[in-house]
């Protein structure tokens, strides 16, 4: 007799499934896509096939349908001893054809084929025996074989609910990625009031060109300030100065620090080195005009968030390399660390997640334009620095390492952490559960984006409050 269960799955959307006690390991998940109840649930179970009911509403039909689709991948081993790659999905002649739309959103993200059909067949015995032949004779899937995440159970609930509202990634180019990206980033913000905020340009070299740079400086605020040297997200590949400033304005009030944002130049059109070298030529600027610009130099923070992470860390290697100074910290949110492809990349692959989180595609599009000639080959540490051995790092700054746990990220981050720590570099590493890449926000919703922003603020309070 089959059993049947009740989950909520994301946006006020609630399936039930229809699952045998009885049946076999390796058995498949059939989603059936209507409005009305079926009595037919039971005997597609009995026949050792998982139900998954999924009651669309008129206005979010397609969403409804791939947000349970996402959610049967992720729970798919766990749950019901299915295979998370081998799903079929009916509709109803009421909501044909439905399922084939899915399919192609499906398609276009690059995941496991479905098998696709309607529901309204009369030999429901037959039926259910010829989609347990389509579904095992659909093409294996070549994509990662670690377990999958289980994004709905992981990821703290208020989160949860604002998944859906994140980019939908078409992974097809850089220029799909890019468009991608900018649906959902957020547009310039007025001035916090109590923020001067100044668009300026480092001046280049003969070999390099000027950078823009955005200040940010707390009103009223006496100098000289410690300051917060800070590079974008955005996978070297996207991203810029507008869309931090929210972030940043409440960082140089929080804190009372200047903050000099940096618009690096993106691959692939520069690649490595030429973010790196803007990162440079900051840097030495500010040494070399701490005065002038109003800054402490005993007091000065590299730091961003993903590839800007993943930038500054790589500028403290060169700047070890150089016998240059290094900052007095290395701020690094979730940074992106590595091209290799570590275990918790490889679990938020292949649909197990959701279509919102950072894939593994695009993660490949992402180093392939950053690495340019180097893509292929084992890079320098100062392009990916979660490649570095132990003495490539000794002489770098104290690091700071945030991260959540349901991260693509995390691993390398785990890792680098380990080889700062044997380097002798003082490392803090926190690890944020339920907190997704991108959790680091300047107004958060949840008690862990909370303790997230609660930390970045101690460490830096800690490095601009010492006496020196």
């Amino acid at each position: 007799m089959a059993s049947n269960d009740s989950h909520e799955v994301g946006a006020g959307l609630i399936v039930r499934t229809f699952a045998s006690q009885h049946a076999p390991a390796g058995r498949f998940l059939l989603l059936i896509l209507t409005r009305d109840n079926s009595h037919t649930y039971r005997e597609f179970a009995d026949d050792g096939l998982v139900v998954v009911e999924v009651p669309v509403r008129p206005d979010s039909a397609l969403d409804d349908s791939d947000r349970a689709l996402q959610w049967a991948r992720s729970v798919a081993a766990d749950h019901f001893g299915a295979d998370p790659s081998r799903i079929a999905v009916l509709d109803a002649p009421e909501t044909h054809p439905l399922a084939a739309e899915l399919a192609e959103r499906v398609r276009a993200r690059h995941e496991p084929a479905l098998v696709v059909d309607t529901l309204g067949h009369t030999d429901l015995a037959g039926f259910a025996t010829g989609l347990h032949t389509r579904i095992s004779s659909l093409p294996v899937f070549e994509g990662p074989t670690e377990p999958a995440v289980a994004v709905h159970r992981r990821v703290e609930p208020a989160t949860l609910a604002q998944l859906d509202h994140l980019t939908r990634w078409d992974t097809t180019s850089i220029d799909t990625i890019r468009a991608s990206y900018a649906k959902v980033t957020p547009p310039s913000v007025p001035a916090n009031d109590r923020v001067e905020r100044v668009d300026d340009v480092v001046p280049g070299t003969a070999e390099r060109p000027g950078i823009p740079v955005r200040w940010y400086r707390p009103r009223d605020t006496p100098g000289p300030l410690p300051a917060v040297v800070y590079f974008h997200g955005g996978a070297f590949i996207m991203g810029g100065l507008d869309e931090n400033d929210d972030r940043l304005d409440l960082l140089a009030t929080d804190i009372g620090c200047a903050v000099v944002s940096v618009d690096y130049r993106l691959a692939p059109e520069n690649p490595y080195p030429a973010g790196l070298d803007d990162a440079e030529t900051v840097w030495r600027h500010l040494l070399a005009n701490a005065d002038a610009l109003g800054v402490d130099p005993s007091r000065l923070v590299i730091g961003g968030a993903s590839a800007g992470a993943g930038l500054a860390t790589a500028l403290c290697i060169r700047l070890a390399e150089m016998g240059l100074p290094q900052p007095a910290l290395q701020l690094l949110v979730y940074p992106m660390l590595d091209d290799r492809e570590h275990g918790s990349l490889l679990a938020l692959e292949g649909g197990a997640g959701h279509w919102g989180l950072w894939r593994l595609e695009a993660e490949r599009h992402s180093w392939r334009a950053y690495l340019g000639e180097l893509s292929g080959t084992t890079p320098p540490a100062t392009a990916a620095p979660g490649r570095a051995e132990a003495n490539e790092l000794r002489g770098t700054a104290p690091a700071f390492i945030g991260i959540g746990d349901v991260d693509a990220l995390l691993d390398s981050n785990l890792h680098y952490a380990a080889q700062l720590s044997r380097a002798g570099t003082p490392v803090e590493l926190h690890v944020y559960p339920g907190v997704i890449h991108g959790g680091f926000v300047a107004r958060p919703r949840t008690r862990q984006t909370r303790r997230f922003l609660d930390d970045v603020y101690a460490a830096l309070r800690t490095v601009f409050e010492t006496d020196t």
